[in-house]
């Protein structure tokens, strides 16, 4: 099949590199990934239309939308323009389902949550000698990686860090990504900037958990790929992290202080976690890794082609 994809020129980005993945994989699958619409019988769109012609049959693939208070009604007119006539909808979350069907009402089409998936390529030796020195001196490695700013919850990723500490002394932080916004002069807590893939699976295969307190996170690809390594996961129970880990089969979820309704908010502005909830925090083995949904590149594109192939069959 012919498969258009639209506004995917998002480097950096989450869509951006999810973009990059399912095209790969649809490549692998025998599909033509093409970004022109022209003889393709599908059009997949990245959250909103970069303005070329699309195909007869468009999916519309979203995450969140906008919806701090100032920005809820401008920022979302091109995203709900496509909501309204594409012929269906791609979710990455229930959460984000929710959160858009309370807002703009359901349609009758067949829209479905697909989440985020990655190559399952487990790390087999840490080559990194930094990396594996640490693995040695420290009984517990912690982990957290983002492009950060307010909503991802750096300040309280590092105050579970601190708590955990309290319980298991000889632990660490590494906090990966561009843009810390806080720095904590700490010599078990190590900032590395932003770093590819030949370093960042390591650092989650080598860690005990990654933390991942973002607030109203939809489907973050760094979980995937923390979750592709077998290293379990701490989250908020707003958004839609905790269903990649199985709503805390793979992982646990933090109780936030006030319970989220769907309604407008500063997510710039995000409540702050009790962080003192968490008093334990297992091993990987005493988890149930099973309990989570798939996030193998290869049953998530074809979960997309499904949706293809019915649109296109009718």
């Amino acid at each position: 099949m012919k498969l258009h994809l639209d506004n995917v020129n998002q480097p950096g980005t989450g869509p951006g590199t999810f973009a990059q993945r399912l095209a790969t994989q649809l490549e692998v699958m025998g599909h033509q990934v093409v970004f022109s619409a022209e003889d393709a019988p599908v059009s997949l769109v990245f959250i909103e239309p970069s303005g070329v012609r699309l195909a007869p049959r468009v999916v519309q693939r979203l995450d969140g939308i906008w919806f701090k208070p100032n920005e809820f009604e401008a920022r979302n007119v091109p995203i709900k323009a496509l909501y309204d006539k594409a012929d269906a909808v791609v979710f990455q979350s229930n959460f984000d389902r929710t959160m858009v069907e309370r807002w703009w009402g359901e349609r009758q089409r067949p829209d479905v949550v697909i989440g985020n998936g990655i190559v399952i390529d487990p790390v087999k030796e840490i080559t990194i000698p930094a990396l594996a020195e640490m693995r040695k001196q420290y009984d517990r490695i912690y982990v957290c990686s983002s492009n950060w700013h307010a909503q991802k919850r750096l300040r309280d990723n590092v105050r579970l860090f601190q708590q955990l500490r309290k319980l298991q002394p000889n632990s660490c932080l590494v906090v990966m990504g561009n843009r810390p916004d806080v720095a904590l002069a700490d010599p078990h807590v190590f900032y590395t900037g932003p770093v590819g893939p030949d370093v960042y699976l390591q650092v989650f295969a080598a860690a005990d958990w990654m933390l991942h307190l973002a607030w109203a996170d939809h489907c973050p690809n760094v979980v995937v790929e923390a979750l592709s390594q077998g290293t379990p996961v701490a989250c908020s129970e707003v958004g839609g992290t905790k269903e990649l880990i199985g709503h805390g089969a793979y992982g646990t979820v933090l109780r936030e202080r006030e319970p989220y309704d769907f309604g407008l908010f500063d997510y710039d502005n995000p409540p702050e976690l009790d962080v003192e909830q968490v008093t334990f925090l297992p091993t990987r083995h005493e988890l149930d890794y099973a309990g989570i949904p798939s996030i193998d590149i290869a049953d998530v594109a074809s979960r997309y082609v499904r949706l293809f192939e019915r649109l296109t069959s009718r």
